[in-house]
């Protein structure tokens, strides 16, 4: 009876733990909206439906390249001092059945700091590439985020074994969101029509994200 009774609430703390988790992941997904309505903001008339598509395709693919290789090499098991070696395509034929909630709420998760590294770069590279160009970045970008994921938090990582502590991302998600971004600007060069004279897109200006970004950032950094 005594074992039953811990088994009960083993259950239920693990459902609980998994909807707070799912909870984050849906609220720190809606800063794709932000993110989306400060690239308007800041590209010029003409480009809003561009934008609001690519940062739509980078959800997508993002989350195709995470299901496929990406949380497998974050924290897939076995695993070395580079990447994880198993868990790919979501495979958990070794996990406990009552695990496995916790599980998919964790994958979905860790896939919300992925797509967020991605999306910072979206808005270095608004106006400064082909759609279809950004795309395929958007793909490989979610499995070059899972390497550094893999090093800093993964027990594994050989970041980690050297003691680097990352409590919410700044290595991972915005430093290397910000390199990356860093070596689109200087290989691509300014904004189409950036010196033309054009005047940009009025209806969002960047100051407006914040107050849909705000509680996805406490989300973000709070897990």
């Amino acid at each position: 009876m005594a074992e039953s009774e811990w088994t009960t609430d083993r259950n239920d703390d693990l459902a609980d733990d998994a909807t707070w988790v799912l909870t984050s992941s849906f609220v720190i997904l809606t800063m794709q909206s932000g993110f989306a309505m400060l690239e308007m903001g800041s590209a010029t008339k003409g480009h809003e439906v561009n934008i609001l598509i690519k940062n739509v395709y980078d959800v997508v693919f993002g989350a195709l390249a995470y299901y496929l290789l990406g949380y497998g090499i974050s924290y897939g098991a076995p695993s070395n001092s580079f990447m994880g070696l198993g868990e790919f395509i979501l495979d958990i034929s070794k996990q406990d059945a009552v695990d496995s909630g916790l599980w998919f709420s964790g994958f979905l998760f860790h896939f919300s700091f992925a797509a967020t590294s991605t999306t910072i770069v979206s808005g270095c590279l608004a106006m400064r590439c082909r759609f279809v160009v950004y795309c395929l970045y958007a793909f490989y970008a979610v499995l070059i985020y899972s390497f550094v994921a893999h090093w800093v938090w993964s027990e594994n990582g050989w970041l980690a074994k050297l003691g680097v502590h990352d409590f919410a991302g700044s290595g991972p998600v915005h430093l290397l969101g910000a390199a990356n971004g860093l070596i689109g600007i200087l290989a691509l060069g300014p904004r189409h029509g950036r010196f033309d004279g054009t005047r940009p897109a009025e209806d969002f200006r960047p100051s407006s994200p914040t107050s849909i970004s705000s509680k996805p950032w406490m989300n973000f950094n709070n897990y």
